[in-house]
């Protein structure tokens, strides 16, 4: 037998007989609200969590008979796999192989997606502080006074200090008496619920006042106008013209033409030397400072700053008409004058910096901080900061956005300084990352002893490398032949949903910038927009279509079967998956059985905190995580036939005896385990049963449609029976 062929994966794997499921879970729900350092630096959509991740990693390489591990602080032991080769095909943020890395392993990975590539390498690769430093103190010389001095302010009674927060509000148009009306959704700007204060202003005059939170309405001081805090004319979607009281939805007032116009109307504002935030009426002083901003960004903008995207927003292929439909057409219009006259000056600065590796991770803060500085943001009320774009995976339109200070201090969220800083402390962990471990007392960091500095290389090396090093390919996963069959280990992943996220679509905001930052190492220099098209997704506007629907399906087995061509003989397959969808289980089965793998079982394990987006009983917390090896090891008889009848249902009970099995576990542990989730576990465990059988040529979508019904049926005889009870209850 060929070594190369030998995988360091045991012949029986833990994660194949008692994976750590409680162990990853109770720490997931931990995890998911405290994200490491190095999972922040700069934004990525639905990346899994480290825990789990680390979790699965650990228990791939453990052989069966170790389960004990898990329970004797393995998960926090220094861990070293020199020569253990992971793979990741849909590399997205890196979580994969930077929790493989993390134990020393070799690393590759594979995305269509250049930004994708570019953080992942960043987070990965070696870096030096003191360049770094010094490129940022450059930096910070050349353009800090000339940013701040845009946002400088004074109270009317003589203090001075800086904006931390401009408030705007769009200027709307009445449909029926043409007259123009703000689109405050309410007049409030803070509530501080343990003072039981707010921060209100005069729906008239926008004179800022605080008044006890328990009122619904106040009496402005100035001009004596009553206002209704909570009565803005912008309430569910729709304008309610206060002049003639025409109900007009927003939807209808938006012209694809040109964007709505929008006004600075009050600001908050951190007094000089002190920690003291003062809200105010934006005043004649503050408005002038904003139109000579204005004024300078139209003369630099005339000589065609190159640091700037005039790129348009793709149409073609979009999937969400969001922003375009708002009127956007271009990526800079995204931005108003004040933010662009300042990231045009930062980006240069970075441009010029020398050191290619200080550049590069410049650039990553730079474009992290992107998110939080266009007009696409809105205000946490209960919390004073910022909420940056994407915080809901969409150019989600704000009435009243908050502009932020590009530069910022030690204050606020998402300026340049504290997206550096943010960069800084990821790279710091790489160097000494951590754990959490939680007892009674809350959080306790558990050092490992581990790092993660790993030598990036741009070709497969060859059998003289023994050095551990990360690959990172910006190409489509359906075809990476520059990779060796035979030649990895273990391949850790994280799949497309089929059509949950276009993730593309949404770099595309980072990548109009990240081109124009003089950086040999990002991938994506020579293209003009991220790979809408190409990206493996079904989008909602093709759901319907059955070629969209194939396409996905023939992309992920052509990706699948890659994986099984690189895999070692003795080598596992594990990936997460979850949908809510009998067509993206038939696209999965479809791709797994075509691909030649075996799934040796399939698991629950949590893949979010606890946050409020994603609390409702309709969305799935679980990922079900899928274990597969070759076929060829573990099974030789192959049967080609469809599925009879009687062998579908012995399948279905199979798969329901297993759920049963993994409900009653996490029931006991109190986890939170919807039917949502139970349906989800119950495709993937059809699935696993499925691959057994080595079976392909049936209805897999009319399958899982099937299970679907009945799982509805009886959670609504669930719903219903529970609705009985609790009235009995009541009764009694």
């Amino acid at each position: 037998m060929n070594p190369n062929k030998k995988s360091l994966i045991p012949d029986k794997a833990l994660i194949e007989t008692e994976p750590p499921v409680v162990f990853a879970s109770r720490l997931a729900l931990r995890e998911g609200n405290r994200k490491k350092p190095i999972y922040q630096m700069h934004k990525w959509w639905a990346r899994r969590l480290g825990s789990v991740f680390r979790s699965l990693l650990l228990s791939a390489t453990a052989s069966e008979n170790e389960a004990q591990l898990f329970k004797k602080d393995y998960f926090y032991h220094r861990h070293n796999f020199s020569g253990l080769r992971v793979l990741d095909p849909f590399v997205g943020g890196g979580t994969s192989l930077i929790e493989a890395a993390k134990c020393n392993a070799s690393v590759i990975g594979i995305d269509i997606d250049p930004v994708a590539c570019f953080v992942t390498a960043k987070e990965l690769g070696i870096y030096n502080e003191e360049a770094l430093l010094a490129a940022f103190s450059l930096v910070e010389k050349k353009v800090k006074k000339e940013i701040m001095q845009w946002y400088h302010t004074e109270l009317s009674d003589g203090r001075k200090g800086l904006i931390m927060y401009a408030f705007w509000v769009d200027q709307i148009t009445c449909p029926s008496c043409c007259d123009i009306f703000e689109g405050h959704p309410h007049f409030q700007l803070r509530r501080y619920q343990k003072k039981e204060e707010q921060i209100v202003f005069c729906a008239k005059c926008e004179t800022v006042s605080k008044i006890p939170l328990a009122w619904k309405t106040f009496t402005c001081d100035t001009c004596q106008h009553r206002t209704n805090i909570m009565k803005g004319p912008v309430s569910r979607g729709a304008f309610v013209c206060p002049g003639c009281e025409t109900r007009t939805a927003m939807q209808e007032l938006f012209d694809e033409e040109k964007p709505l116009l929008q006004k600075l109307f009050a600001v908050e504002v951190l007094i000089d030397g002190t920690k003291e935030r003062i809200f105010k009426k934006a005043d004649e002083s503050d408005l002038k400072l904003y139109r000579k901003a204005e004024r300078q960004w139209l003369q630099k903008s005339i000589k065609e700053d190159r640091y700037i995207p005039y790129d348009s927003i793709p149409i073609k292929n979009r999937d969400d008409r969001r922003p375009v439909s708002f009127g956007y057409k271009r990526y800079k219009d995204l931005f108003n004058s004040r933010q662009l006259l300042c990231l045009s000056a930062l980006a240069k600065a970075i441009g010029s910096v020398e050191d290619p590796g200080a550049r590069e991770l410049l650039a990553l803060a730079f474009s992290d901080c992107l998110a939080s500085n266009n007009m696409f943001c809105f205000y946490a009320f209960d919390y004073g900061k910022l909420t940056p774009l994407f915080g809901l995976h969409a150019y989600v339109k704000m009435t009243r956005p908050v502009e932020n200070n590009v530069w910022g201090a030690n204050f606020g969220r998402g300026s340049f300084l504290k997206c550096f800083n943010k960069m800084l402390e990821g790279k710091r962990y790489a160097n000494k990352p951590y754990e959490y471990k939680y007892d009674e007392k809350g959080p306790k960091q558990e050092f490992t002893g581990e790092s993660i500095s790993c030598e990036l290389i741009t070709q497969f090396p060859d059998k003289s490398n023994k050095n551990p090093f990360a690959l990172l390919l910006n190409q489509s996963s359906e075809n990476f032949s520059s990779i060796p069959s035979a030649s990895v280990d273990l391949i850790l992943s994280d799949p497309p949903y089929y059509n949950n996220l276009a993730y593309s679509e949404l770099s595309d905001f980072y990548h109009v910038w990240l081109k124009k930052l003089n950086l040999n190492s990002y991938p994506g220099n020579n293209r003009r927009q991220t790979p809408l098209k190409e990206s493996l997704y079904v989008s909602q506007r093709e759901r319907k279509s059955e070629e969209s629907h194939e396409r996905f399906a023939q992309g992920l087995a052509s990706a699948f079967s890659e994986c099984y061509r690189v895999l070692k003989e003795n080598g596992i397959f594990v990936f997460t998956f979850h949908h809510n969808e009998p067509k993206a289980w038939a696209a999965l089965a479809k791709a797994l059985l075509k691909s030649g793998f075996c799934i040796t079982n399939v698991f629950p394990v949590r893949s979010e905190g606890q946050s409020r987006f994603h609390s409702d009983n309709r969305n799935i917390k679980w990922d079900e995580v899928f274990v597969c090896r070759k076929r060829d090891r573990v099974q030789k008889n192959h049967n080609y036939n469809n599925l009879g009848d009687k062998l579908l249902l012995s399948i279905e009970r199979d798969a329901k005896r297993q759920l049963g099995h993994w409900t009653r576990i996490l029931r006991k542990e109190k986890f939170d385990f919807n039917s949502c989730d139970a349906r989800s576990l119950m495709s993937g465990l059809m699935i696993m049963y499925l691959s057994k059988k080595a079976t392909i040529g049936i209805d897999f979508e009319a399958l899982f449609a099937k299970s679907y019904s009945k799982s509805k049926l009886k959670s609504k005889a669930s719903s219903k029976r529970s609705e009985r009870n609790e009235q009995a209850r009541e009764v009694s």
